[in-house]
């Protein structure tokens, strides 16, 4: 039996993602063990992990680091230990090396990049926050998970900053909102998506099949 945590630290759509999350699950053919939980030992013990999150880059760092031996736990597991790891919305933005969303912020460094506001042109035309479905394309083969991901769908986003990597090729898949925006980051055993696969309806549950099905 597998075992996935997602990782409730006050944020996200928690709910929304144990739903799609258990809904894939019941229909593989390995059997699984859905949890949300802000128990670190529950995250020490998973197989996989989600860390969903909305609002704040800086909110969401700092109730992340309130609960005791949470990022020690993290790191250990997804650096350390290479359990596949989902980030969704801010959860993938903490990835990054630092966030400006408010005050300069750093985040868990896990791949490098800084979280920066949306700046499309012309702007008239893309209002913030990118609200909506948009279009996301692979952009990056070589990544473990590319292969099995499909092209060209589209997904619901709700974001006004954005992931921007120093190394374009840890960029799997981006959307146009008037300027590349990262749609979803990925290396080794770590991927995120700025779009809420919770929320994205059959592409999104592919999605998270996808990630189910990761073998590292």
């Amino acid at each position: 039996m597998k075992s996935l945590v997602i990782v409730d630290y006050g944020s996200g759509n928690l709910h929304s993602v144990q739903q799609s999350v258990s809904r894939v699950a019941n229909e593989l053919k390995e059997e699984w063990t859905i949890k949300t939980s802000s128990d670190p030992k529950e995250v020490l013990k998973s197989d996989y992990i989600i860390l969903p999150g909305v609002g704040n880059f800086a909110d969401c760092r700092q109730s992340l680091a309130e609960i005791q031996d949470m990022e020690q736990v993290l790191e250990t597991r997804v650096q350390e230990q290479a359990v596949p790891f989902l980030g969704i919305c801010v959860g993938m933005q903490l990835m990054a090396t630092k966030g400006f969303e408010g005050n300069l912020v750093s985040g868990l460094n896990w791949i490098n990049g800084s979280v920066l506001p949306l700046s499309p042109k012309p702007k008239v035309e893309h209002k913030i926050p990118h609200m909506g479905w948009n279009k996301v394309s692979i952009c990056n083969s070589n990544h473990s998970l590319s292969s099995k991901l499909a092209n060209d769908l589209f997904y619901y986003f709700v974001h006004s900053y954005h992931f921007v990597p120093d190394n374009f090729n840890d960029c799997l898949a981006f959307t146009d909102y008037g300027e590349h925006v990262t749609a979803i980051i990925a290396r080794d055993n770590k991927i995120g998506t700025q779009f809420h696969p919770e929320k994205s309806q059959k592409a999104g549950l592919n999605l998270i099949s996808a990630f189910l099905n990761w073998h590292i």
